[in-house]
């Protein structure tokens, strides 16, 4: 029983994880069967887990805060400083695409009690990362957590017309200049207040009481 529990566990982590990287590629309508095929598995396990696409959008986003908030913590404590744990963030961050799933599938999902608890955690990892970064004066006054994800966010989607070790080479270059951008020294003021978590969390979410967003959300039996 064990074993089996375990097996099911991988399955539900190869399901997961290829869903992001569609979902990341394609949007929320990523053909369900090509999930299944990415992951290893067969439709009926993907069924098995996941009942409907609703099911399985809510639980890459909250698999992704997961990730992120994981990460955000993993590298504060382990780099020698906040500057450079921000940097490895941002880094690992953009070499793994973790973290642009609740900006593509937003409008999908539903905010459970699951869903606040991952955000909560989330946005808490975030702000310890932040306030030590510009603490040590690593990091503009003017940027926030919430500014943070979203500049990350342009860095993981696709790149137009650019593969391969191209694509590689020009999120690199991003990311550098991204990375200057958000040190203190000589920085022009950003436009505009620094972004709220709760105001784009609210905006990306609204559009699922809408029919449209509701569309195409049971998944066809195996």
């Amino acid at each position: 029983m064990r074993e089996l529990r375990a097996d099911a566990r991988r399955n539900r982590e190869r399901i997961l994880r290829a869903a992001h990287l569609a979902f990341l590629d394609q949007g929320a309508d990523a053909p369900l069967d090509q999930i299944a095929t990415g992951a290893g598995v067969g439709n009926a396990t993907l069924y098995r887990h996941f009942p409907d696409r609703a099911d399985l959008i809510g639980a890459v986003v909250v698999d992704n805060m997961a990730r992120v908030a994981a990460l955000a913590a993993e590298v504060l404590a382990a780099e020698p400083s906040a500057g450079q744990a921000l940097a490895a963030f941002a880094q690992r961050v953009v070499e793994h695409r973790i973290v642009a799933m609740l900006p593509i599938l937003g409008a999908h999902v539903e905010q459970t009690a699951e869903f606040r608890r991952a955000r909560a955690h989330l946005l808490a990892a975030l702000h310890a990362l932040v306030e030590a970064a510009r603490a040590e004066g690593a990091l503009r006054s003017d940027v926030s957590a919430a500014d943070l994800v979203m500049f990350l966010t342009v860095l993981t989607r696709p790149l137009p017309s650019v593969s391969g070790d191209l694509d590689d080479a020009v999120r690199a270059r991003l990311l550098a200049t991204l990375l200057n951008g958000l040190r203190p020294g000589g920085a022009t003021p950003l436009p505009g207040a620094p972004l709220d978590a709760d105001l784009i969390t609210a905006g990306l979410t609204t559009a699922n009481r809408g029919p449209a967003a509701q569309a195409d959300t049971r998944v066809p039996g195996p």
